[in-house]
């Protein structure tokens, strides 16, 4: 396993000529960002290339351009690559049905969660970007190739998602530089924006009202979650994609420490997403096997809503308890 830095993976990129790009579930607007402006910045070099995600891409991402060329994972035909780019997975079970087709290729593994398993034989993990958007602009440029508007707009779209409109404190100067940039090549932020935050489905805004019905709080306030289950989703008519961002109502309240969503999977598998502002939350995910950023974060347990939601709530309480009275030496 090498680390790779941004001019072994430029040399990389323009010396093979056969790729596999690829996402994790659930594609959000990095991922899928980031892996558009990728595949174009390749095309552009004339190289054979293919992206994939586990998911299909959103309704709310579909205005990207060439979000067509995008295939759900059924769709990747096994063979060999010159390289399999792995874009915004910490690790490999967020790809997990392409686990099988990982194991036989040469893996470049490019994120910025801290919590990265480095499981590729190249990785370039910067958990200072407040987007993998930020490091593919950077190998775009690395590679000498001119970034178009599309890409541009995809570049966007992959910062604009991942820092919450600019507002999490994963935010620096290079993301507003590079923000900068893009918007001189011709991107559009109210535009894009809208697209993103104002176009919410009635089927999702039907599951916000359901889920914040679910709210409670914990340990004196300081945590609040809420619930979204199988049947919540059939009731409304509500997509997978429209629980995007539910998580971060819990994590507005005024004197909530850490916000959590439990989200029912299947009778027997859970995904639970955690949200901060002020503890590292990737720390709490561990415990389950899960990771993430230091103030999001999340982890699948494979067990039924009634039994996940009472354990992971009991460790969250011990987890911030611990984290406001340390244990020296």
């Amino acid at each position: 396993m090498i680390s790779a830095s941004l001019e072994t993976i430029s040399k990389l990129l323009l010396e093979e000529d056969n790729f596999l790009i690829a996402s994790h579930m659930s594609p959000d607007g990095d991922s899928v960002g980031s892996a558009l402006a990728l595949w174009m910045a390749l095309q552009a070099l004339g190289k054979t290339t293919e992206v994939t995600t586990v998911d299909p891409v959103p309704f709310k991402y579909r205005f990207l351009p060439c979000w067509e060329q995008v295939k759900v994972w059924q769709e990747v035909k096994s063979k060999a690559y010159g390289l399999f780019i792995i874009l915004d997975s910490s690790d490999l079970r967020r790809i997990e049905p392409l686990l099988s087709l990982a194991q036989s290729q040469k893996i470049l593994n490019i994120d910025h969660h801290i919590t990265n398993e480095r499981y590729g034989m190249y990785n370039h993990i910067d958990s200072q970007a407040g987007s993998v958007g930020e490091i593919i602009f950077e190998i775009i440029k690395q590679m000498k190739v001119q970034i178009s508007k599309e890409m541009a707009v995809c570049l966007y779209t992959a910062l604009n998602t991942d820092t919450g409109s600019f507002r999490y404190a994963n935010t620096t100067s290079r993301t507003h530089r590079i923000a900068g940039a893009l918007i001189d090549l011709g991107v559009k932020p109210a535009e894009i924006t809208r697209y993103i935050y104002e176009n919410v489905t009635r089927e999702g805004t039907l599951l916000i009202k359901e889920a914040l019905n679910t709210l409670h709080f914990e340990c004196q306030g300081q945590i609040a979650h809420i619930t979204v289950t199988r049947e919540m989703m059939e009731r409304t008519g509500a997509r997978d994609e429209d629980t995007e961002g539910l998580v971060n109502y819990t994590r507005n309240i005024g004197g909530v420490e850490i916000g959590i969503i439990f989200k029912e999977i299947c009778a027997e598998k859970v995904r639970v997403g955690f949200r901060s502002h002020g503890v590292d939350v990737s720390k709490l995910a561990e415990i389950y096997g899960g990771g993430g950023h230091p103030r999001a974060a999340g982890c699948q347990l494979e067990k039924s809503i009634s039994q996940a939601r009472p354990e992971v709530i009991k460790s969250a309480g011990k987890f911030l308890e611990e984290c406001k009275n340390p244990v020296n030496g």
